[in-house]
């Protein structure tokens, strides 16, 4: 059985991993064994910098395409899908669709949209507990920040996904719908 290919994108907060917990037992009740790769475990250490429009400071970037290693996330995968032991792979970020080798790899691409001030929210409730850091900060970055980045970057890739599925309140999502979607998507991609 070959592997479904799944990429999974959307702006900080979407609800991209909420999405992905939500598929993996579905593919697993079907005999998928599942593979999942985010790409903030392929964050470079030397991120690369921007000066924020806002305040013309220089911050880290985490939401630059190239804050992450796409080529070994690309190798992760390509050995998942190809080792036998996977039925599904599932790989997601903010940028993912920003590169072609990624996207290409995909059979189904899937955007995650939220409004911005659920995915805020998100992004406050996620970093305080997660990385210890301040509601301040959390908003300060992100307005100074990522929301550029998004802009640039994120959003404008959103053309490349074969559907989007819209997550505003994180409990929403009909993960089965999706999961149907997937299969009919992957199996007419194939022909």
């Amino acid at each position: 059985m070959k592997p479904f290919v799944i990429g999974i994108s959307g702006a900080s907060g979407s609800g991209k991993s909420t999405l992905t917990d939500a598929l993996v037992p579905l593919f697993e009740k079907d005999g998928r064994k599942t593979a999942v790769f985010g790409a903030d475990r392929y964050f470079r250490k030397e991120l690369p910098r921007m000066i924020s429009p806002t305040d013309g400071k220089e911050y880290p970037d985490w939401n630059h395409p190239d804050s992450f290693d796409a080529a070994a996330m690309l190798a992760d995968l390509e050995k998942a899908r190809d080792g036998g032991e996977y039925g599904a792979v599932i790989f997601e970020g903010v940028t993912v669709f920003c590169h072609p080798a990624l996207r290409d790899f995909a059979d189904v691409k899937i955007w995650v949209d939220a409004s911005i001030e659920t995915r805020i929210a998100r992004r406050i409730a996620r970093n305080v507990v997660s990385k210890g850091q301040t509601v301040e900060f959390i908003a300060d970055y992100y307005l100074r920040c990522a929301r550029c980045r998004e802009r640039q970057y994120s959003v404008p890739s959103r053309v490349y996904a074969d559907f989007t599925v819209g997550n505003d309140y994180g409990t929403t999502i009909d993960a089965a719908a999706v999961y149907d979607k997937i299969k009919a998507l992957t199996e007419k991609n194939r022909e």
